[in-house]
């Protein structure tokens, strides 16, 4: 048997943030590394930035919760950023395609303020879960 618990913390709301942003489709419990200062580091196998919806993540806790005012300005942090160094530096590694979505993914989800739902046909979490 498998038991998820959803740890409400500012630090994996950032990281949910984050995964929508990069539209992450592999964000599994075991690729969320716990550190005894709080601090929660992240685990990315190449699973993210493509440019058609693949999200599939454990971190489904705030589903419909309205983004706070940091979480907003990270997202248009990285807006703006996509329009200077950081387009530059994404431009090496991801093709205009993928760097348009992300752009376009920071637009929705800055619109909509929201965490979004989950959609389209896909299963909504990677498998196996851990």
């Amino acid at each position: 048997m498998v038991a998820l618990v959803h740890e409400d913390s500012p630090a994996l709301r950032r990281m949910a943030v984050f995964d929508v942003v990069v539209n992450n489709a592999d964000r599994k419990g075991d690729h969320i590394l716990a550190m005894p200062d709080g601090h929660r580091h992240g685990v990315d196998h190449g699973l993210t930035f493509h440019r058609g919806h693949k999200l599939r993540t454990v971190l489904w806790g705030w589903l419909g919760d309205a983004l706070t005012t940091d979480e907003r300005d990270s997202i248009d942090r990285v807006s703006e950023g996509l329009h200077g160094e950081l387009g530059r530096n994404l431009a090496d590694l991801l093709s205009a395609e993928e760097i348009a979505s992300l752009a376009a993914r920071c637009a929705r989800l800055r619109l909509a303020g929201r965490f979004p739902a989950p959609s389209g046909e896909m299963s909504a979490v990677p498998w196996p879960l851990f």
